[in-house]
């Protein structure tokens, strides 16, 4: 008998289990087993179970596996090496066949968290997720008037000037991914109070329809024409990410697949193309359910009430056993719908029968009818992604999705992106998550979460060890730095107006490296949080629209754009590939942070960065070079070495009254002074 099995790769990130495996790397995983007696496994086989490149995620097969010595305290142990791996997110475990009979590891292995025993889940991500600058933009707040009842709309991020928050001016600055604040239809729920008069965006309607507000000729037509509303809204979304594009930006569309607001507008996808109205065919789990949603369509009630999924298929929504648990079969009538109760109540939306409850600790899907809403989430977001071209998500309350959602809802999603956009395209997956990180981090590209708190608080207090502890943690490496969300302080809050200060510390963070996101605003050190549920703009935006914004401000906006667009612009600043320099003398080393940045040639010259925090001395020192910087110089040891300030006034301005031999920089290291708060980016050059 089979007592104990152990399954795994050794290709991890350092310091961490997480698989670690890159476009076109193969993964090689091994597989052990013990019996009561070594004879027993006589004759055994063992096999990888996976999708692992499978062009269907949903397609698991068996590899067979070669034998060999086992390296640890099995008996047997077999080994395999797949294939080049491609983009997306896959499982494998393993099982040994003795006897005809599988016997999986998962069964025997020890107990792990989200179901990780002797069962990997990773994703092979795209290497330009590690260079992302991404900007949180709310469209009907982006350029609508502070203090006021206005929403603004996506024709305002597509006009050409005049201070408007547009697309052009985000690239300018630097931006490469636009995350676009959930833009689904929004129908005001009456509950509200009165000071939420715009709503909850993550109170979608219709996750087939951009939100006819955002749309100066939507607003035109008359609201009970939703289909032509839809269709008009829908369009102008088209024409922004089709903007978005011709500007090399991504565009990232928020949803909040947990829930979904009251009166929700019941569309669906269907093979031949078409987005169909009040068609349950796809989601009721046999003929009798459907019956029971054509006699309700059927039947006396008012016609508006027939447009609501809630209403017509109630099952669809969560619902709760007479214990009041959570009861996967979902609600039964309307009534028994209810509003997603941890973290709060949020009584402006219900939750959906898609498996998951984070306060019973369930992120398992169990029934059919778990099955179908999750196949209708991802319709949903493969529609969006295929048809208005979003390239990728933002997963609001990702801890309240099932396992399978990540496992095989969105992998299917990302297939149909393939299919329309070729073999090499890939989804971009960030989930927000405060509670899960060690499983959101296998299955998405980038977490948003609240540890970049931990970073602006190790700037605040100018501590340098703080910031390279945060940044060097492998258990951070998917998550975003940045300065804000939606429901989050501002960034800019932490420094208590010292505008500098904050400046610092977001351009440092450019200079870092990793995927950073900041919400509009966050530029200008917008101080108000972000009023999501009601009208009105964004004081600062609105400000620098009417050339009121005090000039501290807009230049604060304009060195977080020239950070911006140099690590968007400068190879060395790609990805996260740094290392930190040492002093070899320096005054206030807790207060001088030194470190450089290199991409992808590891014989090209790196980047040698430097921060001073203090904010009152001029600090001096004098650093090494770093290994990459000293091979660089090696190469030509008599060749005479001049250096530029990229983020200096003159980017083009050589710095050094004279050049200095290459040789003698290899054995002085590299003096430096910075005034309180400056940066500098040094770029060394060899001159004739």
């Amino acid at each position: 008998m089979i007592v104990a099995m152990g399954f795994g790769t050794a290709q991890v990130r350092p310091g961490t289990d997480r698989v670690e495996l890159g476009p076109g790397e193969e993964l090689t995983v091994g597989l052990g087993a013990t019996a009561t007696d070594p004879a027993e496994l006589d004759g055994a086989a063992g096999f990888v179970w996976t999708n692992y490149n499978a062009p269907d995620p949903r397609q698991f097969r068996a590899e067979p596996m070669t034998p060999v010595e086992p390296e640890d305290q099995h008996q047997a142990a077999w080994r395999v090496t797949l294939p080049p791996a491609q983009r997306g997110t896959y499982v494998a475990t393993a099982f040994v066949e003795l006897g005809g009979v599988r016997h999986w590891a998962p069964d025997h292995g020890a107990p792990r968290p989200h179901d990780l025993g002797n069962r990997l889940v990773f994703r092979v991500r795209d290497p330009e997720v590690a260079s992302l600058y991404v900007r949180q933009v709310p469209i009907d707040k982006a350029n609508a008037r502070s203090d006021s009842t206005d929403i603004s709309t996506i024709d305002d991020m597509l006009r050409p000037d005049g201070g408007f928050y547009t697309l052009d001016k985000l690239a300018a600055d630097g931006v490469g991914c636009v995350w676009l604040q959930v833009p689904y239809r929004l129908d005001l729920w009456d509950g509200l109070a009165a000071v939420d008069d715009a709503g909850s965006d993550y109170a979608s309607t219709d996750w087939f329809a951009i939100d006819p507000e955002l749309s100066e000729q939507a607003r035109a037509v008359p609201a009970w024409d939703l289909d032509r509303q839809r269709t008009v809204a829908n369009d102008a979304m088209r024409r922004l990410v089709h903007r978005a594009h011709e500007l090399g930006m991504k565009v990232l569309f928020e949803i909040a697949p947990n829930h979904v607001g009251h009166n929700f507008v019941f569309r669906d996808h269907f093979p031949d193309g078409d987005v169909r109205r009040r068609d349950y065919s796809q989601v009721a789990v046999d003929d009798g359910q459907l019956g029971q949603v054509r006699q309700r369509l059927e039947g006396p009630v008012d016609e508006s009430i027939k447009n609501y999924a809630e209403w017509m298929l109630p099952q669809m929504y969560a619902g709760r056993f007479p214990d009041g648990h959570y009861n996967p079969f979902g609600a039964a009538d309307v009534r028994e719908t209810y509003s997603p109760d941890w973290y709060g109540t949020w009584p402006d939306v219900k939750h959906l029968n898609h498996g998951g409850h984070p306060g019973e600790r369930i992120w398992h899907a169990r029934t059919q009818q778990n099955a179908r809403v999750l196949a209708y989430i991802g319709r949903a977001m493969a529609w969006a992604a295929t048809d208005l071209g979003a390239d990728g998500f933002r997963i609001d309350h990702a801890l309240g999705m099932p396992y399978e959602f990540f496992e095989q809802t969105l992998p299917w999603v990302e297939m149909k992106v393939r299919e329309a956009r070729g073999p090499g395209a890939s989804l971009l997956i960030v989930p927000e998550d405060h509670d899960r990180k060690d499983y959101s981090a296998r299955v998405g590209d980038v977490i948003q979460s609240k540890g970049y708190e931990q970073l602006l608080d190790a700037f605040t207090h100018q501590n340098v060890e703080g910031i390279f502890s945060w940044v060097g943690n492998p258990f951070l490496t998917e998550e975003f730095t940045g300065t804000g969300n939606h429901d989050e302080v501002r960034g800019a809050e932490f420094f208590a107006g010292d505008l500098l200060a904050y400046g610092n510390a977001v351009i440092t963070m450019h200079l870092l490296g990793g995927p950073m996101t900041m919400l509009a605003g966050d530029e200008y050190a917008e101080s108000q949080k972000l009023r999501f549920k009601a009208r009105g703009g964004i004081p600062t935006l609105w400000q620098f629209r009417q050339n009121t914004l005090p000039g501290a401000n807009t230049q604060l906006a304009f060195w977080i754009a020239r950070g911006g667009l140099l690590r968007t612009r400068h190879p060395a600043l790609r990805g996260t590939r740094r290392a930190r320099l040492q002093w070899r003398e320096v005054a206030r080393p807790d207060r001088l942070l030194a470190f450089s940045r290199s991409g992808d040639d590891p014989t090209a010259v790196p980047l040698l960065c430097f921060s001073n925090l203090d904010r009152q001395d001029w600090l001096t020192g004098t650093a090494e070079l770093g290994e990459q910087a000293r091979a660089w110089l090696d190469r030509e040891p008599d060749a005479h070495i001049q250096v530029r300030d990229l983020l200096g006034l003159d980017p083009e301005r050589l710095l050094w009254r004279r050049p200095e031999p290459a040789k003698t920089l290899l054995e002085t290291g590299l003096g430096v002074g910075l005034q309180p708060y400056q940066i500098q980016v040094l770029e060394l050059l060899r001159v004739s």
